[in-house]
């Protein structure tokens, strides 16, 4: 009786194995609508593709598979919401790089920080010129890179001002909760005009109440992974900084009338599963009340 338990027990852990082996390689697109009646003088919708939590994953040949996916969407616009690349001394940049290099070439792309970005400019003395390398890079083929900074961009006859904010270590303790206010969001990035459309890269969102606060319209955020295993009804069950549960883990928030869109994210590192939590590409199209579309 026991071998055949222990059998069925070895058959169950392979099974697991190819199941999460196969995770790890294959990604799903997900679509969202969103209107604006800050989006005026729209007569089509605008699309964006959004980017987070690569952490050096290749799907295909030098990510041709990730690519092809992008280019058949053909979006307005690229934003990155942190954490292309892994944060460890002598890691490979050339995935991120590559990857910002041949979709710059066909989209205006504006990347915003992540933590493992963030490590990298906080700990010269453990990446050396991992950082100069790395953003040196990014800007020489075009990428707009938000750390603390936005842009305003005329697009199909509207206004979007694009936020990216960069925050302290304190923000991503583990198993620590730092309260964050509105104010130290307008002490980094300022003041917003309330009467244009507002996106925020923001990459951990435990703080999209916050960032709601301070005026963002739409946040994009990564970070948690989707929780690494998803159970119905839960959702779900790890983040990062190893909060059970959390309760933003993947999807479409709404707060005061603000929007934020989460991503499960492109790869993982460290703890390397996906369970019930395909890896995505997130897809938006932003479209205006006025015009209904």
């Amino acid at each position: 009786m026991l071998k055949y338990i222990l059998i069925t027990v070895i058959i169950m852990a392979f099974i697991m194995m190819i199941y999460i082996a196969h995770e790890n390689r294959v990604f799903t697109i997900t679509r969202y609508k969103i209107n604006s009646n800050k989006l005026t003088g729209l007569n089509e919708t605008i699309k964006i593709i959004v980017l987070a939590d690569l952490h050096n994953h290749i799907y295909g040949s030098d990510n041709e598979t990730l690519i092809k996916a992008i280019e058949e969407e053909n979006p307005d616009l690229i934003l990155v919401a942190g954490d292309l690349l892994v944060a460890k001394p002598g890691k490979e940049i050339h995935t991120a790089t590559s990857l910002m290099k041949r979709l710059s070439l066909k989209f205006p792309i504006y990347y915003g920080i992540g933590n493992h970005e963030y490590r990298l400019k906080i700990y010269p003395e453990q990446y050396k010129d991992m950082c100069e390398r790395y953003f040196g890079e990014l800007k020489k083929c075009g990428v707009h890179i938000l750390d603390n900074k936005y842009e305003k961009i005329q697009i199909k006859n509207t206004v979007l001002n694009i936020y990216g904010i960069e925050i302290d270590k304190e923000y991503y303790k583990r198993m620590v909760s730092t309260e964050m206010t509105s104010q130290y969001i307008e002490s980094l990035l300022g003041r917003l005009n309330e009467q244009e459309y507002n996106i925020l890269l923001a990459h951990n969102p435990n703080y999209f109440k916050t960032y709601a606060k301070w005026g963002a319209d739409l946040t994009l955020s990564g970070h948690i992974h989707g929780g690494l295993v998803r159970l119905p009804i839960f959702g779900g069950v790890v983040s990062p900084q190893v909060e059970f549960f959390p309760e933003y883990d993947s999807g479409l928030f709404q707060e005061s009338g603000k929007q934020m869109v989460l991503s499960r994210g492109l790869g993982t590192h460290t703890i390397n599963v996906r369970i019930n939590n395909r890896a995505e590409l997130v897809c938006i199209e932003l479209g205006s009340k006025e015009s209904n579309i």
